[in-house]
């Protein structure tokens, strides 16, 4: 439970996500060798999403192959829209690179589809340990191709691109814009870029906020993420080659002003009680000084993974995010 000495209010429906026990249950894991540790985690942070009530859409699964690369992809439209163009919204999702699914952010998803009258599309990724880095940034590389090539096939308007993404996926919200750029995309290929309580930086301890609420009570914890880091970067923060702790696809937050220049507008979101908070809006600023329209919102009250936790009701942080990517929808599809 959230200590008492704190000043922080947590929402009363993040407070009770706290009380069910360990976001993250490495404590659970103990003794286990890597691959028994990393399927109980996938299967323990799964379960509370299993039987959730959701909105309909339309739902279709693919496999398809972009370069080389085989993509799992789903995509999600409203009801009623099988035969609209639509704008496209490319969701990665959280899971420190190693579980998360697509069950975890179903409700999410279907919310900004429908809100929005877009399609969402989810990228399966590959997980880690099984792949190291960069494997999940150049499976969301080659999604935002593919999607480039198809998109008219598949009724969506690919003068419309937005990618969004919380925690390791907002890792990937920032890494892929970021990629596009430096491999000679037109600037305005993504229109827009959502980065949720985003990990940005080669070390979390450089922060304050990882001072302050690394300690495991607000959920994510220091601990938490010296475990899963590794298992897609491949080493501990001090012990990782050049090629990797210099790499801006890793770790945005080391890109220089030019890197960042001509990137897409962005609506950077960060949780009060969280680990990564600092570093989220850290790459904020960075953003702001080169230029890019940059809305970096601080939502009191909430926790690290918030996004996906209002299953039973919709607290106001969840209601104000939505309503904050939806507006930075409109201002960039325009």
């Amino acid at each position: 439970m959230p200590p008492s000495t704190t000043s922080v209010v947590i929402d009363p429906i993040y407070n009770k996500v706290l009380q069910q026990g360990e976001l993250v249950p490495l404590s659970a894991t103990e003794g286990l060798d890597q691959a028994a540790r990393v399927r109980y985690l996938r299967e323990e942070t799964e379960k509370p999403f299993i039987k959730q009530k959701l909105v309909p859409v339309i739902e279709e699964d693919r496999v398809v192959v972009q370069n080389g690369i085989k993509l799992r992809l789903t995509f999600f439209r409203p009801v009623g829209t099988e035969n609209e163009i639509l704008p496209v919204v490319i969701y990665y999702h959280g899971g420190g690179w190693t579980f998360g699914s697509k069950n975890v952010y179903q409700k999410p998803m279907r919310d900004i589809s429908i809100r929005n009258n877009v399609a969402v599309v989810y990228i399966d990724y590959t997980l880690a340990p099984e792949g190291k880095f960069p494997t999940i940034n150049e499976e969301c590389y080659a999604t935002l191709i593919w999607i480039l090539e198809n998109g008219p096939s598949i009724k969506i308007d690919t003068g419309k691109i937005a990618v969004c993404g919380d925690s390791a996926g907002g890792h990937l919200a920032t890494a892929i814009p970021l990629m596009a750029k430096a491999r000679g995309l037109d600037h305005d290929v993504i229109k827009a870029q959502i980065m949720l309580y985003p990990a940005t930086a080669p070390s979390h301890r450089a922060f304050e906020s990882a001072r302050l609420f690394g300690g495991g009570e607000f959920g994510l914890a220091i601990s938490h993420c010296d475990y899963l880091n590794p298992l897609y970067f491949g080493h501990h923060e001090e012990d990782r080659d050049d090629g990797i702790k210099n790499n801006i696809f890793a770790y945005p937050l080391l890109a220089t002003v030019d890197e960042l220049r001509n990137l897409p507008p962005a609506l950077l979101l960060t949780a009060e009680a969280d680990v990564l908070r600092d570093e989220g809006e850290a790459y904020g600023h960075k953003l702001i000084n080169a230029g890019v329209p940059t809305n970096a919102i601080r939502i009191l009250g909430a926790i690290h993974g918030y996004l996906h936790m209002s299953l039973e009701k919709e607290c106001q942080a969840y209601k104000n995010s939505m309503h904050l990517i939806s507006q930075h929808l409109i201002e960039s599809f325009k």
